[in-house]
């Protein structure tokens, strides 16, 4: 959360199952908490409002049906172009940053692969397009987990 809270569902122990899995969620949580994620996020969403008030002042003078049209294309491409990649960026960067979290406290950072799939299976295949989501889909994930620990440098970490 925006003041450094780290709040777990009990919805999510079950996918969990162990302690490492709990160390999977809790350190990507952390991760966030310490990136500062979510000031990050209010900024961006700040920003992005500012600069569309920028644009309704420079169209004022269009036509009403034209003026919704470019703001709605507008705010679709900071929406689908700019908001929710970043939410995705984040995401992957607290699952990276998360696993060196749960390494040094001393769990096997390959349970977050475990976790990530665990959680793949929960949702039978009913995730929403990646481009069209604030989360990664699992499988991006999971590959990007893969890759990051395949890498010579991340052994080292563990």
């Amino acid at each position: 959360m925006t003041g450094g809270e780290i709040v777990v569902y009990t919805g999510i122990l079950p996918v969990t199952q162990s302690e490492a899995g709990l160390a999977t969620v809790l350190g990507h949580e952390i991760a966030h908490a310490t990136s500062r994620h979510g000031t990050q996020r209010i900024f961006q969403q700040n920003a992005l409002q500012i600069a569309l008030s920028g644009v309704r002042g420079s169209i004022a003078d269009l036509e009403d049906g034209a003026r919704r049209q470019v703001l709605g294309s507008l705010g679709a491409g900071a929406q689908y172009g700019v908001l929710l990649s970043l939410s995705r960026q984040h995401e992957l960067e607290a699952d990276q940053i998360g696993l060196k979290y749960m390494a040094r406290a001393g769990y096997d950072p390959r349970e977050a692969i475990a976790f990530w799939k665990r959680m793949m299976e929960t949702k039978n295949g009913q995730q929403p397009p990646e481009l069209m989501s604030t989360h990664p889909a699992d499988a991006t994930r999971i590959n990007q987990l893969e890759n990051l620990m395949a890498r010579p440098r991340w052994r080292s970490i563990r």
